[in-house]
């Protein structure tokens, strides 16, 4: 079963959900585990990205790489690689102190979680147990 084109922000031609990081994900996991997993990411996504948000509004570089990381790789393992890319280079921004430089990739961020979020959660809603 594969996610229905929930489309990136990022780059539209592409869907959110990388359906092959998906495959990878459904072979090591048995459907409980996999609802587990994304229920967990989906839980803890609007802290980390009002994280960002906060390390961005204060100038806070080292905050910003501390949650970006974890972001960046837990997205990229869900197969939301576009999300995991901005990810990274906010989280390099943040360890080189040039946080402006990123800010206005914020609202990009924002639209692109949004539309991660509606993908996994048709994925939790369509994974039979």
């Amino acid at each position: 079963m594969s996610i229905p084109s929930h489309l990136s922000t990022l780059e539209p031609s592409q869907p959110a959900i990388d359906p092959e990081a998906l495959e990878l994900l459904r072979e090591d996991l048995d459907p409980e585990d996999l609802i587990r997993v994304v229920s967990l990411y989906l839980e803890k996504l609007p802290g980390r990205v009002a994280g960002i948000l906060a390390a961005c509004e204060q100038q806070d570089g080292a905050a910003l790489a501390h949650i970006a990381h974890p972001m960046k790789s837990s997205s990229r393992q869900l197969g939301a690689l576009l999300l995991g890319g901005l990810c990274e280079r906010l989280e390099y921004a943040g360890r080189d102190q040039q946080v402006a430089t990123v800010i206005e990739q914020l609202p990009a961020l924002q639209q692109e979680v949004a539309v991660v979020q509606v993908a996994l959660r048709w994925l939790i809603d369509h994974t039979v147990c």
